[in-house]
């Protein structure tokens, strides 16, 4: 997908396509309802994202296409994939050189803010880790020609429907904000359902859509990186913008 750059609104720098409709769906859609410019860059395929691991370009394209389904259910303006990074091994290309392709790809955009992953990535995946890192490595650069974004953010999912817990950094576990999601929920659902070669979705789906028919609140948590916000925080912010 190729648009006319408008800089500002919301980015997110993740690992794999999913990640954003499991991770930051809902705050995408809020802040394109919003009217904001929501973007988003994807360091890898997913080729590797079959039940036995294996790499598999077709894998790749059917999960890239699945991307582009979710993307538009959430209303993204933009997203970019790069090239050269092997699902599961983005560690094994130069550090220096995924940084300097984000900070590339953010200096082009200019977004207000960004989402990403924290030091344990969520789930602990390695490329998830990576991409977390290099992301935040990325926008101090571009602090240092004064064209950083105004605030960074780390996908804190203390608040997930499924109740999952994961073994999360302390950063991750100190959510600053607290976003509902409910009204754009079944947004979220048509994303992640695009999602349907991944096992792990129906799960998600399951736990999203009980939320919802029993009127639940449903919340999305991210915890604010930079400028640093003291913890512990006395009451959680409900915007990202």
């Amino acid at each position: 997908m190729s648009y006319p750059i408008t800089p500002g609104g919301l980015a997110a720098v993740l690992a794999h396509p999913d990640d954003e409709s499991f991770g930051c769906g809902g705050a995408l859609a809020l802040a394109h309802d919003a009217g904001a410019t929501t973007r988003l860059l994807v360091v890898t395929r997913g080729e590797a994202g079959s039940p036995d691991g294996a790499s598999d370009p077709a894998v790749g394209d059917q999960r890239e296409a699945e991307l582009i389904c979710a993307a538009r259910a959430l209303g993204l303006d933009e997203v970019s994939l790069l090239d050269g990074y092997a699902d599961g091994g983005v560690a094994d290309q130069p550090f220096e050189q995924l940084i300097d392709e984000i900070a590339a790809w953010l200096a082009e955009r200019r977004p207000a803010a960004v989402i990403t992953f924290g030091p344990h990535g969520v789930t602990g995946h390695p490329d998830h880790i990576v991409v977390g890192n290099a992301t935040r490595w990325a926008v101090e650069r571009l602090a240092d020609a004064g064209t950083a974004p105004n605030a960074v953010y780390v996908i804190s999912p203390i608040f997930d429907p499924s109740g999952n817990r994961y073994d999360l950094s302390p950063e991750e576990q100190a959510a600053t904000h607290r976003i509902e999601i409910t009204h754009v929920a079944g947004r979220k659902v048509e994303a992640l359902a695009c999602h349907a070669s991944q096992t792990d979705v129906a799960e998600e789906l399951a736990a999203l859509r009980a939320a919802i028919e029993a009127g639940d609140p449903i919340h999305e948590g991210y915890t604010r990186v930079r400028p640093l916000v003291p913890n512990p925080h006395p009451d959680y912010e409900d915007a990202l913008l």
